[in-house]
């Protein structure tokens, strides 16, 4: 997969205040650590990060792109975001540095494709997850994993064993259940009801004729 280039700079680690004006400037704190090496202190323009990312699904490997050589060219994943309690606005956010050559497990989207043969009939397509856990190496990561419904029928349903994953991409939960099509459903009145409310329209019906009879006369 393509990596996504991401401008960043390093940050001087203040108080809560020096963080609080960051963010006000539209600059998001962050961390950039890895296996077994210190974290560094970085920060990221937030409008920047989100039109370069905000669009995608699941994981992407992003490529630092700094003037500091502690930061420049290191190859990252989103690990964590922190949200402010009260705005929810992005408050931090922690990278990963992946190595290429270790795999790693991740989150990709799910894409169902095609209207499912019960949907055709009247069922209802029921997705139950929309991402799904696959181990891989950093670079192999999908953007996107397709999943042909096309051949469910009403009561079927597809799980993660069912479906092709792309070239050295693994997936540990075949017994997921990914879709399913359920039965149409049909809102009826138990027969009590129904008998009732037969009645109360019959009720009305003679009661509306009643001053017709009297006109009349």
């Amino acid at each position: 997969m393509e990596t996504v280039e991401v401008p960043v700079e390093t940050r001087q680690v203040g108080n809560k205040r020096d963080a609080g004006r960051l963010r006000r400037d539209g600059i998001l704190p962050g961390v950039v650590y890895g296996r077994g090496t210190d974290g560094v202190a970085m920060q990221v323009n937030g409008r920047e990060l989100r039109s370069r990312v905000g669009s995608l699904e699941g994981s992407h490997v992003l490529r630092f792109k700094s003037a500091a050589g502690s930061l420049d060219g290191r190859l990252v994943l989103i690990k964590n975001v922190q949200y402010h309690p009260v705005t929810h606005a992005v408050a931090h956010i922690d990278f990963y540095e992946v190595d290429v050559t270790r795999k790693i497990t991740v989150m990709v989207g799910l894409h169902f494709t095609g209207r499912a043969e019960g949907v055709v009939h009247g069922g209802v397509l029921q997705p139950i997850v929309r991402e799904l856990e696959v181990e891989c190496l950093p670079m192999d990561i999908p953007a996107q994993i397709d999943v042909d419904v096309s051949p469910l029928e009403i009561g079927h349903a597809l799980k993660a064993g069912d479906i092709t994953l792309p070239p050295d991409v693994v997936n540990h939960t075949p017994d997921l259940t990914l879709v399913s099509v359920l039965a149409p459903t049909v809102s009826t009145l138990p027969e009590e009801e129904a008998e009732e409310a037969a009645e109360t329209a019959e009720a009305a019906g003679e009661q509306a004729a009643e001053p017709a009879e009297q006109t009349g006369e």
